[in-house]
């Protein structure tokens, strides 16, 4: 038993806390990662375990680098109300979002703001959606897409001024 007492998960989302695409207010890169200041409240709803992914792809097109990341998140219906009001939809399919992402493995990574584009590649609803479950044991779920196009990976938060 003391055995599993130490293990640690190495992949998966544990929390994102979903910010306006303006509330950086401050932010300074490093090669490491970055350290940032966020303004305002953030949306974070519970996620259902083994049920969200965040991936980037890297492409090149006649020597240009473009990073496509895709941030889908799931959760219990009735806790993701949230991502269904109005002004929420309106306002991450238009203004965009900045995702604090918390992975299993203690990392937090900054999503939807860069060094070279500040908010202005934030990220974009590409689609939400509602599920009823294919079984009587199924809860509905609700699954969140959100995408943005940069030039790099997503930065490693390293400072703690980032509350979730």
């Amino acid at each position: 038993m003391d055995r599993l007492s130490s293990y640690k998960p190495v992949g998966g989302i544990e929390s994102v806390a979903l910010y306006p695409a303006d509330a950086v207010a401050r932010a300074i890169f490093s090669c490491e990662g970055c350290e940032v200041e966020l303004s305002g409240d953030a949306i974070s709803v519970p996620l259902i375990d083994d049920g969200s992914q965040y991936e980037e792809c890297s492409e090149g097109n006649n020597g240009i680098q473009r990073v496509a990341h895709s941030l889908r998140l799931t959760a219990d219906r009735e806790c993701a109300c949230e991502w269904f009001s109005p002004d929420f939809v309106e306002r991450v399919a238009i203004d965009g979002v900045v995702a604090v992402i918390s992975l299993c493995d203690g990392r937090r990574l900054l999503a939807g703001y860069s060094v070279h584009f500040g908010c202005e590649q934030p990220l974009r609803l590409e689609k939400l959606i509602s599920n009823s479950g294919e079984s009587l044991r199924d809860i509905p779920t609700a699954t969140l897409h959100l995408v943005s196009y940069d030039t790099e990976f997503s930065p490693e938060i390293l400072n703690n001024s980032v509350n979730l």
